[in-house]
């Protein structure tokens, strides 16, 4: 018996849901971006007919390793994950239009979100796979060229162990394994290992190795269940946090830093995560909240006052010492599962997951009293103190809206926040 009876049932309709899929995408910038031309966008819905078509006869192992290779397809056509989401969402939905020119039952219905959800993680899959490919090559490359890097705070021997925990890591991954003996043996040497590290940078590190732990922890939860759209972020964050651990162990050339902090998706000023970061993990919470009628997260927007009068007065090298400070306030203030985003020149963001608006605004409190309280110098001048005003807003299962909206609300409480006397934080 196939695994999708029901699906059967709309072959008739197939080629008008592609063929209105097609027109969608073209008509979509953001999707068609991605895109040389036409021929392209048509060659992949093509593959993708083709795929479904073949796919209504396969067992789910077969599904499993044709979607794993098409989202391999997709990555090496460097179309984001997000955006692939966007689109299987545009097809499932003209899937469930067709689905009432069949007469659609309750089971056909089931049928269809099933199916999409199934693609959807067996796709993340092939993308992880390349993902892992590359970090697993760069990882390579840095052991093997360890020895020609002064080391700033750990010894080589560590430095390795390090290394050959992560590569041990990535294998797991790759082969559904699991790594929680590996990571509690993993923590019980780097307690060791922070004697090796100056007072003064222990807070840094230890907050580093928390926040692996943390991610590695949630990583192998939904790895266990095969819940590969879950584990993409998750995977991407850890990788990033871990590469900058290791940066951080040793004193690179500062141009292999940069280039490696630049990949990582990180500001190279504040050590925040980059604005092109920030829609992906915003819509990707927005989806939790319509899977999940208790989940909710807050997002907090923070604006400098008066931060080009700083730049002015003092110099941009005293405003990147005010922004560097904000940045370091923010990362020792907020949670591990947390995420701060620098979004423009003085401002910043603040994606605080499983928040309600009031835990929200208890830590942007914490953030405001520590940064202007703040005692700044320059050269020349007297100590000088500045201020912060920050909006917050929270997205819940009951006020659910378009992601546009969601941020005109954050935009106009801290507009309302300024306009008000700055200094202020309005929610």
């Amino acid at each position: 018996m196939p695994q999708f009876e029901n699906l059967h049932t709309i072959m008739p309709w197939v080629d008008d849901a592609f063929k209105t899929f097609y027109n969608t995408m073209l008509k979509d910038s953001r999707l068609s971006i991605f895109f040389e031309n036409e021929e392209q966008i048509k060659a992949l819905i093509g593959k993708q007919k083709s795929y479904f078509v073949a796919s209504l006869k396969m067992s789910r192992e077969e599904m499993r390793d044709t979607y794993v290779r098409l989202g391999e397809y997709h990555y090496l056509l460097k179309i984001p994950y997000i955006d692939f989401i966007k689109g299987s969402e545009i097809l499932q939905e003209h899937f469930i239009i067709t689905s009432y020119q069949a007469n659609a039952s309750k089971e056909l219905i089931s049928e269809i979100y099933e199916y999409f959800k199934m693609i959807q993680a067996f796709t993340a899959k092939g993308y992880l796979n390349k993902m892992l490919e590359e970090d697993s090559q760069d990882i390579d490359l840095f052991g093997e060229n360890i020895d020609t890097i002064d080391q700033t705070y750990l010894p080589n021997k560590v430095t390795l162990n390090k290394i050959n925990w992560l590569k041990g890591m990535l294998n797991a991954i790759k082969n559904d394994g699991d790594w929680s003996e590996e990571t509690k043996h993993y923590f019980e040497i780097w307690k060791k290992e922070l004697q090796f590290i100056p007072e003064d940078k222990r807070v840094f590190f230890q907050e580093m190795e928390q926040r692996i732990l943390y991610d590695t922890q949630n990583l192998f939860y939904f790895l266990k269940r095969q819940e590969y759209t879950e584990i993409l972020p998750l995977y991407t964050s850890l990788l990033n946090i871990y590469k900058l651990a290791l940066i951080m162990n040793n004193a690179m050339t500062i141009e292999y830093a940069n280039k490696v902090i630049d990949d990582m998706k990180l500001d190279k000023l504040t050590l925040l995560f980059r604005k092109d970061l920030f829609e992906t993990m915003v819509v990707k919470e927005m989806a939790l909240v319509q899977r999940d009628p208790e989940y909710c997260f807050s997002v907090a927007f923070i604006d400098l006052d008066d931060f080009k009068g700083i730049n002015d007065k003092y110099g941009h090298f005293v405003g990147d010492n005010v922004l560097e400070t904000l940045g370091k306030i923010i990362r020792k203030h907020t949670r591990i599962s947390d995420m701060g985003f620098r979004i423009g020149g003085d401002e910043i963001a603040i994606l605080l997951k499983n928040a309600r608006v009031h835990d929200a605004r208890h830590v942007c409190e914490k953030i405001k009293d520590e940064f202007t309280g703040y005692n700044f110098t320059a050269e020349g001048h007297k100590p000088f103190y500045s201020s912060l005003s920050i909006g917050i807003n929270e997205y819940n299962h009951q006020g659910q809206k378009s992601f546009e909206l969601f941020f005109k609300e954050i935009d106009r409480n801290l507009y309302a926040a300024k306009d008000s006397g700055k200094n202020r934080i309005i929610a």
